[in-house]
């Protein structure tokens, strides 16, 4: 996983160098030296104290001690479920649910992690809240230049090669049958980069009024910062949040037009996969 798109998934919280995703060829790596690697990435947000550092990385060692023995066998079981569904002929309501469970992984630690962010929030002075901010809407400008870059058509036409590189990977070669789907079900995939950027902005300053309010008692602090790092769908649009359904609808579909086009090699292709990231979760549990 590159360095930016764990950062990504950690801006969720206050410090935004907390979660490891398992996904990439450095996971294991990553996962377990997260400890030491997150003052890297806490470095591109915010400059802390000597002890603040400590208790942020206090907070990341607990926090993944918790994750590996409490979430790692969960993951491992979604797999196998997910290997399961695929393998025989799965539904559209049987896949969304499955997807659906697994986003709550992610809410899952969000919450386990709240107290702890919010505590080490409360010691960030005014400056340090200032970089923050200034560090997250500095990545939101680069990402809304890096999107303006590229027509639509260029976007759209980049995201297919992606897509088609993806299920190279799990299937090892594709068809022109299946090409047809994959490029199929990409035409009719809907943008939601700006209403994403939108649903950013919105929470980014809900999080500025919170840390620069003097008027704000240390409860109102709390519970309001809370909210931020919590309640992500307060802050998306109903177009958001409509769109993203229905293209979670679309890649649904599009797994179960592919799987009943898929060989016995793809199948045993996609299979091997499965196993591989098995494998590495099997090791970061035994890590322990």
């Amino acid at each position: 996983m590159s360095r930016a798109t764990i950062i990504l998934k950690c801006r969720v919280a206050v410090v935004g160098a907390l979660l490891i995703i398992l996904s990439g060829c450095s996971a294991t790596f990553t996962y377990n030296n997260i400890g030491w690697l997150s003052a890297f990435w806490i470095d591109d947000y915010v400059d802390l104290s000597k002890q603040q550092s400590k208790q942020a990385k206090a907070i990341i060692k607990q926090s993944r001690d918790w994750h590996r023995k409490t979430q790692l066998p969960l993951y491992r079981q979604d797999l196998l479920s997910l290997q399961k569904l695929l393998t025989d002929t799965p539904s559209e309501q049987a896949l969304l649910s499955h997807f659906q469970g697994a986003k709550q992984h992610w809410q899952t630690l969000v919450l386990y992690v709240k107290d702890d962010l919010i505590e080490l929030a409360l010691t960030l002075s005014l400056q340090q809240r200032q970089e923050f901010v200034d560090a997250i809407a500095q990545d939101m400008a680069d990402d809304i230049a890096e999107f303006n870059e590229q027509t639509a058509s260029e976007r759209a036409q980049d995201r297919l090669e992606r897509q088609l590189d993806t299920y190279k990977d799990w299937l090892g070669s594709i068809d022109d049958q299946q090409e047809a789907l994959i490029s199929k079900a990409n035409s009719e995939f809907q943008s939601t980069f700006l209403l994403w950027h939108s649903y950013k902005q919105t929470r980014l300053d809900k999080l500025k009024q919170v840390f620069f309010d003097p008027q704000l008692s240390r409860e109102q602090f709390i519970s309001q910062l809370a909210e931020v790092i919590t309640e992500r769908e307060a802050y998306m649009s109903d177009e958001l949040i409509q769109l993203d359904t229905n293209n979670s609808k679309r890649y649904v579909q599009l797994l179960i037009n592919l799987r009943a086009t898929m060989t016995a090699q793809q199948l045993k292709h996609a299979n091997d996969e499965f196993a591989d990231m098995l494998k590495d979760i099997d090791q970061l549990i035994a890590d322990d």
